[in-house]
């Protein structure tokens, strides 16, 4: 095994390297290790003009529920953060959102914190459906939905399936979710870790139909 220098990020090969192998290194940690073929081939490959994957998108009204869910960050008399939470909840709180197992819901993210909070759930894969500014104002202060503009349909990367979805400051996001596979008590969370850390983490739990 032998170390080529990189130059400008681009780590090149050379013919006399057939059949050996070459290591990316940075300092004294490997990060790659690239084996170089005995013989020369021809690499007849070519990616598509389009990538995509086929998969239906879930309908609305599949969802047998909407749940209204708040983002919030507590301030003080001078405006000092005293944290974040989830609907305006802690984590020691009994669980409130139990959602059926095998059914699908709404959840209506409405972010009314200054900042952008990737928001995950265990368990599931859901899709995102659109986002909508809010005045912040009207909601905190008189539990208003005011939208101050157009709905905004996802991102094409954002149009798969997803576990952790971007929540803009002051606009709703609006996700629709198959609770599928197994009973059982979950969390949802912010996924920056100093959010997550300080409370802004809930339990939710997704329980069995009551037989008939």
């Amino acid at each position: 095994m032998e170390k080529l220098p990189i130059e400008r990020g681009v780590l090149t090969i050379v013919a006399p390297m057939a059949g050996s192998a070459v290591n990316l290194v940075s300092d004294s940690l490997q990060l790659m290790q690239f084996k170089v073929a005995k013989e020369s081939g021809t690499d007849t490959s070519s990616l598509p003009k389009v990538l995509h994957a086929n998969f239906p998108r879930l309908a609305e009204s599949t969802a047998v529920r909407t749940r209204r869910l708040t983002l919030d960050e507590n301030m003080d008399g001078v405006a000092r953060s005293m944290g974040m939470l989830l609907n305006n909840t802690p984590w020691h709180a009994p669980v409130t959102e139990k959602p059926l197992l095998n059914s699908t819901e709404i959840w209506e993210l409405v972010n009314l914190t200054e900042d952008s909070h990737p928001i995950h759930l265990h368990l599931v894969r859901f899709q995102i459906l659109d986002r909508r500014p809010i005045d912040s104002f009207a909601y905190r202060s008189k539990g208003i939905l005011k939208f101050i503009g157009a709905t905004l349909a996802p991102e094409p990367f954002e149009r798969g399936w997803k576990d952790t979805v971007r929540t803009d400051p002051g606009a709703v996001t609006r996700i629709i979710v198959p609770f599928e596979g197994y009973a059982g008590r979950y969390v949802w969370h912010c996924h920056i870790l100093e959010h997550e850390d300080n409370e802004m983490m809930r339990p939710f739990e997704v329980v069995k139909a009551n037989p008939s």
